[in-house]
């Protein structure tokens, strides 16, 4: 008798990502269960070509012309699992959280670099920042009353984003602005670069509720007509990926997908892992900006001063005698959440 086994990975709450029908002879004569755990380790295999996590740089040989490709799943998901967020922001913020990612990477810089954007309708606030560790966090503002939906395509409009690098030693934040209008967090970015770092880059961007993904090509200053008939064929080549090819491939099958024909060096994969940098230095740091007096005031009202990290849901709770450290420089008690202290 041949036995059919059939084995499937699925994403949480989608559809299956691989599915696999196996015959029990096929793998020899064994039993069900030695058929079923060959299955499920030849799927994980397979399966761990998907996951990504992942910033693949390469660059193109005999051009001076860079690339990156980003991949987040899991790391996204630390993200997303912090706050609901309405379908057409969660999108926006997977963008720009991916422009980040790339930028970080072309911008040599020991610190951080967050990418900002300020609106004046109903999305207030996007934000990304990424650190040399190669490490993340990002979260969103916007207005609980107004209704926001997937077709609303306005959210940009008339805003501003922000590119901040802030070193680590100087602590000098050095930010370039950039007029968003009616482009998008691509077209933003992509103007930001040429102006403010002298860079000719293009990006496409790709988001959803389970992953992230982003392409960037940069050429590098030298400007020569070889060059220049390259990077345009190269960004024509780039131009056909599409989101769902984005979201769905890892970056060398995307490499392999869109520049078969060129020759690519490609580098060692960096992992980019979520990590938020709220600490209760920082979070005291912005009890004494608030001041004194209204720490005091907070207090009165709800016996404590509860500050949550909008990144991470991290909680620091200061009792009236940690409050008295902060500002008489005592030693006092800073109460911290143990079960939301989640990083």
């Amino acid at each position: 008798m041949v036995t059919v086994v059939t084995i499937s990975f699925t994403k949480t709450g989608g559809a299956p990502l691989m599915t696999l029908d196996c015959l029990g002879p096929c793998f020899g004569k064994v039993g069900v269960q030695e058929t079923v755990q060959s299955a499920t380790d030849y799927i994980k295999e397979r399966q761990a070509e998907l996951v990504g996590n992942t910033l693949q740089r390469f660059v193109f040989e005999n051009s001076d012309i860079r690339g990156e490709i980003v991949s987040l799943d899991s790391s996204w998901q630390s993200v997303l699992k912090r706050r609901a967020y309405p379908p057409a922001i969660r999108t926006l913020l997977g963008e720009i959280t991916a422009a980040t990612i790339l930028l970080s990477a072309t911008i040599k810089i020991d610190g951080t670099l967050a990418i900002q954007f300020k609106g004046k309708s109903k999305l207030q606030l996007l934000i990304s920042e990424t650190t040399n560790s190669c490490t993340f966090r990002a979260m969103a503002k916007w207005k609980n009353n107004d209704e926001i939906n997937q077709k609303d395509t306005h959210l940009l409009n008339n805003g501003v984003l922000a590119v901040t690098i802030t070193p680590r030693d100087s602590g000098q934040p050095y930010q370039g602005l950039v007029e968003v209008g009616e482009k998008s967090i691509q077209e933003a970015v992509e103007n930001y670069m040429e102006k403010s770092e002298q860079l000719t880059t293009r990006l496409w961007l790709a988001s959803d509720d389970q992953k992230i993904a982003g392409i960037l090509l940069q050429k590098l200053p030298k400007t020569y007509d070889a060059e220049s008939e390259a990077w345009n064929r190269i960004t024509t080549l780039a131009s056909t990926i599409t989101d769902e090819e984005l979201l769905t491939l890892n970056p060398k099958n995307i490499l392999r997908r869109l520049f078969h024909e060129e020759t690519i060096r490609i580098f060692e994969e960096q992992k980019i892992d979520f990590s938020c940098s709220c600490s209760e230095e920082r979070t005291e740091q912005m009890l004494q900006s608030l001041g004194e007096m209204e720490a005091r005031s907070i207090l009165a009202e709800q016996d404590s001063v509860d500050i949550t990290c909008e990144f991470c849901g991290k909680k620091y709770i200061y009792s009236s005698s940690g409050v008295d450290r902060i500002f008489s420089n005592r030693t006092g008690e800073t109460i911290q959440k143990p079960s939301d202290a989640v990083n």
